[in-house]
């Protein structure tokens, strides 16, 4: 992996190549996703705990090749002990989101919950107003409000696939969760750089591997604690062990398996890709990479894919896409002026 990321950054053609690679490694990732939900329906749970712990394998390889290269300072430690509430809010937050989203998007059409997907913007606006004293424009907030629209003429759609209302409520409130993970990301960044300028001492940011390592460590203990509460919901009688048991039995079901190995692949290729495109493009490139990958994943789904029902394609789809891919690049307009 390391050889592979070097190849990578020291390539002519890596600028060119990294916005490919990204957006393939999204789309590759969202629709696994959704693909591989569909024989472990019943056990979203266990995948969703599997995911974690993929990542926090990624996170602490990670952590400790910045640790030899004496990129973790002894400030950044400090920061992390003496700041465990706020970096534990980050691993509650998503601790919650990934079960929640997992569970109701199981139950969802693939392009709709690609669409659910864009409630970001606006919970991660309203939290970053609240507790970032975050200032938006008039063009940032009218993006906003076209992604709104766009999410509401889809959602509004007649539910020929039978979708309930009830998991997509669950599915919006799974991404609010989401948005306050990346405010209190954000927040940590800035309070460490903050502290950092009010002491006098010139130092790096604080060290993402360091920050995702903890925050993904709260997060497993937070998965691994509400599993009993989340077994008496939704399957009581149900003890921990049978669960396990049983989804690692579906996991590794034949024709499961090898869409495990995909999808944990592409979950692990688009960290490493978001985080050299971050590194080694521009914000607009970032911007507009995502926003291509948006309606890729989601017209997708109107193809015919293994274990899941036919999106039949509407012309309010194709609007409602359009009017999202307009607020996104509105709402990232600062991004993309140069």
């Amino acid at each position: 992996m390391k050889a592979a990321k070097l190849d990578i950054q020291q390539s002519p053609r890596a600028p060119a190549m990294l916005p490919i690679l990204f957006v393939s490694a999204a789309v590759a990732n969202r629709v696994s996703n959704r693909v591989l939900l569909a024989p472990l329906l019943r056990h979203t749970y266990f995948l969703a705990l599997t995911t974690t712990l993929a990542q926090l394998s990624i996170y602490c390889v990670w952590l400790w090749q910045s640790f030899r290269q004496g990129q973790i300072t002894k400030a950044m430690w400090d920061y992390a002990m003496s700041n465990p509430v706020l970096l534990g809010a980050f691993g509650l937050c998503e601790g919650a989101f990934f079960p929640l989203v997992f569970y109701s998007a199981a139950r969802l059409p693939g392009s709709l919950v690609q669409v659910l997907n864009q409630s970001l913007i606006p919970f991660t606006v309203l939290f970053s107003f609240i507790f970032l004293s975050r200032r938006y424009d008039r063009i940032q907030l009218l993006g906003v409000l076209v992604v709104l629209c766009g999410v509401t003429l889809f959602t509004s759609l007649p539910r020929s696939t039978g979708s309930s209302s009830v998991f997509v409520i669950l599915c919006i409130a799974a991404y609010g969760l989401q948005a306050a993970a990346m405010v209190v990301k954000e927040s940590v960044f800035v309070q460490f750089s903050q502290k950092q300028a009010r002491g006098g001492s010139e130092s790096s940011p604080f060290d993402a591997s360091l920050f995702l390592t903890i925050g993904t460590c709260c997060r497993c203990a937070v998965q691994l604690l509400a599993w009993p509460l989340f077994l008496q919901l939704v399957s009581p009688g149900l003890g921990i062990r049978s669960s396990a048991t049983a989804g690692a039995m579906a996991m590794m079901h034949p024709a499961v398996l090898p869409l495990t190995i995909f999808y944990i692949m592409a979950n692990v290729g688009i960290s490493i890709t978001a985080l050299l495109l971050v590194q080694k493009s521009s914000a607009s490139t970032v911007v507009l990479a995502n926003v291509v990958a948006l309606p890729l994943s989601a017209l997708l789904f109107c193809l015919p894919l293994p274990s899941l029902e036919r999106q039949v394609f509407q012309w309010r789809f194709a609007v409602s896409l359009l009017l999202i891919v307009l607020g996104n690049l509105l709402y990232s307009h600062r991004s993309l002026t140069p």
